[in-house]
């Protein structure tokens, strides 16, 4: 399988006590102009729900006396935020259910969205039909690279260009959307996706974002169109890991509404309800669930709270938008193109225009085709159309036509729980006590669930920043973890073991039935500070992570931690839970114990003075 880890981690340390920031998302590891194909922006371009695109056709004339211009909508016929879905690794082992589940459900209520395959996996199993026809589908073909490593400059030519002309020879549209496997970048690899072609990418920084205060939603301008911000499933992955799973689907759409923005949801495969999840792909949603959150999408669309689209469609609308320009005059809407990016966009905008007395529903037509049309409130319609296709008439009609449905009851915004804990939690029975001893396959290395886990622990290894080296080698037929940089990193940095997920967030292993912790290290830290020869061993609780990382806690703040020195010989090193020296700062300070019901993570640190260093860790197990 296709495993995928998020790294959107980042570590703080004030004095002795590390605080680390072992946060979001992970792989096992869309349409618009470039989805739908008709002026009116086809099923893909709409999104909604069944018949959101389909223009009015037939008009029993009726007197509506004058139209007024107001303006043009911030996102299409006036709705309050836009919401895109990806689906991460199509034709990838195990990722089937994206096509026989997800677009069927998809199509089935006119609703577009993103399906991201991976150029190799598509031609070695042959499935560029399946491609073809989540497209045909209104679904946008996002490029996820050619054989899916991580994005280096050195790979730039195969994994961004050459993957985008290889989608192209199989694609209808241009391929104008990129997703970083991994979802890692640097600032080089995202200037080489725009130069490639790609109008927009998904690589939003999502360290500095919770799911309270700064929800990972993008403005409606076009201020981040290559670094759009996301949120993941599963739960575990989100930055909504105080709610319940299903929760965080609805909370993600209510905060974009909240914030007139746009929400991207990041999936992978979409399974039969009661099949065996683990051998499906990361983080497949199961299909009732999904279709739940789908019949969400498209009564939020009916209450004109959200405009469902693929990506690329909702990037094109919000540049056309702030870029074409619209005036009324009778009955005929003109537009000013003047502006580069209006062209450069091209695709229809939704233009609000009053009339003089309330008619039951507006027909439009452009070069003498109908464009589509909604009521939107009291002698208020919205008129949506390609600026770059001409003029547009507009007549009042006595028939019905599309409209808003304000009689709809949308379910209220969920709330979080007091606790992370309250949501998941694994109480561990005292054995095996083994957390990772690394004797697997070194492919496996970040496998989830972790196969050397046991008790009920399935935790898997992140690291932060992504310029330190982590890797499996072997020393004298044992295998063993290498934690290395040769220059300064000019940041904290550290290694984490999650009990549970991929990193720990949102879940909470209990350990009572454990004394403490126990493994083997060698290694050096060469640093200009007290911490020269020294690891920062933190335990990592939801009492003490920030809720922004999945924990509970407001802000930042210290751990409960031990300093250890390290040599060039192998050494075991046990630490109860009780000998652990209390945090340092913030408002963890006042802890006198650490919350062993409510584990997360062991993390090893090293300090942001440290020039260069090289950690060997092995053996590690509860006991």
């Amino acid at each position: 399988m296709i495993v995928k880890r998020h790294h959107d981690h980042a570590a703080a340390i004030i004095a002795l006590s590390f605080a680390v920031i072992a946060c979001s998302g992970g792989e096992a590891d869309p349409p618009g102009s470039s989805g739908g194909t008709s002026n009116s922006g086809g099923s893909g371009a709409g999104g909604g729900g069944v018949g959101a695109n389909t223009p009015q056709a037939e008009c029993t004339p009726a007197d509506a006396g004058s139209f007024t211009f107001e303006r043009i909508a911030v996102w299409r016929d006036d709705a309050s935020s836009a919401y895109s879905m990806v689906h991460d690794d199509m034709c990838g082992p195990a990722l089937s259910g994206i096509h026989e589940n997800a677009v069927p459900a998809l199509a089935a209520r006119g609703l577009g969205a993103g399906v991201a395959p991976i150029v190799d996996e598509c031609e070695k199993a042959g499935l560029w039909s399946e491609v073809a026809d989540a497209e045909s589908k209104g679904n946008e073909i996002v490029n996820h690279s050619y054989t899916h490593p991580e994005i280096a400059p050195d790979n730039v030519a195969t994994e961004v260009v050459g993957a985008k002309a290889g989608f192209e020879e199989h694609t209808a549209n241009p391929v104008t959307f990129y997703v970083f496997p991994y979802d890692y970048w640097t600032p080089e690899t995202l200037a080489a996706v725009g130069n490639a072609g790609h109008i927009g990418a998904r690589a939003g920084n999502r360290d500095d974002n919770d799911g309270f205060d700064n929800p990972p939603i993008n403005a409606n301008d076009d201020s981040n169109d290559l670094e759009v911000e996301f949120d993941v499933w599963p739960r575990t992955y989100s930055k909504y890991a105080l709610y319940l799973a299903n929760d965080i689907l609805p909370v993600h759409v209510w905060n974009a509404i909240e914030r007139n923005g746009w929400a991207l949801r990041e999936f992978h495969s979409v399974i039969a309800d009661g099949s065996n999840a683990d051998s499906q792909g990361f983080g497949p949603i199961t299909l009732s669930d999904y279709e739940a959150h789908l019949d969400f999408l498209v009564q939020a669309f009916k209450a004109n709270k959200v405009w469902t689209a693929p990506p690329s469609a909702v990037i094109k609308y919000r540049r056309a938008r702030q870029a074409c320009g619209a005036s009324v005059s009778g009955s005929t809407i003109s537009y000013d193109t003047s502006q580069a990016d209006c062209t450069t966009f091209a695709t229809p905008i939704s233009v609000i225009v009053t009339s003089g007395q309330d008619v039951a529903s507006v027909m439009a037509t452009q070069a003498g085709t109908p464009v589509f049309t909604r009521k939107i409130g009291p002698s208020t319609y919205s008129v949506t159309a390609d600026p770059t296709g001409g003029e547009v008439t507009v007549q009042g009609c006595s028939n019905e036509g599309a409209t808003v449905d304000t009689s709809i009851q949308l379910p209220a915004k969920p709330m979080p729980a007091e606790s992370v804990c309250d949501i998941e939690t694994v109480v561990g029975t005292g054995s095996p006590g083994t957390m990772d001893d690394l004797e697997r396959p070194f492919e496996e290395f970040q496998i989830l669930p972790n196969p050397s886990q046991g008790d009920g622990r399935t935790g898997s290894w992140s690291w932060y920043p992504q310029n330190a080296t982590v890797e499996m080698i072997t020393e004298d037929s044992n295998q063993l973890l290498r934690y290395t940089t040769a220059q300064s990193l000019n940041a904290w940095t550290g290694v984490t073991l999650a009990f549970l997920g991929g990193n720990g967030a949102g879940t909470c292993y209990d350990a009572t039935a454990y004394q403490g912790i126990r493994f083997r290290i060698k290694g050096s830290v060469q640093s200009a500070d007290t911490l020269s020869g020294k690891v920062i061993m933190s335990l990592i609780t939801a009492e003490t992570q920030s809720k922004t990382y999945g924990g509970d806690l407001d802000g930042q703040a210290g751990h409960f931690h031990k300093i250890i020195d390290v040599s060039a010989s192998w050494q075991t090193v046990q630490v109860s839970w009780a000998e652990l020296s209390t945090p340092t700062w913030g408002s963890t300070t006042s802890l006198t114990s650490a919350a062993v019901t409510k584990l997360q993570a062991i993390d090893w640190g090293i300090t942001d003075q440290a020039s260069s260093f090289e950690i060997f860790l092995d053996d590690i197990e509860l006991y």
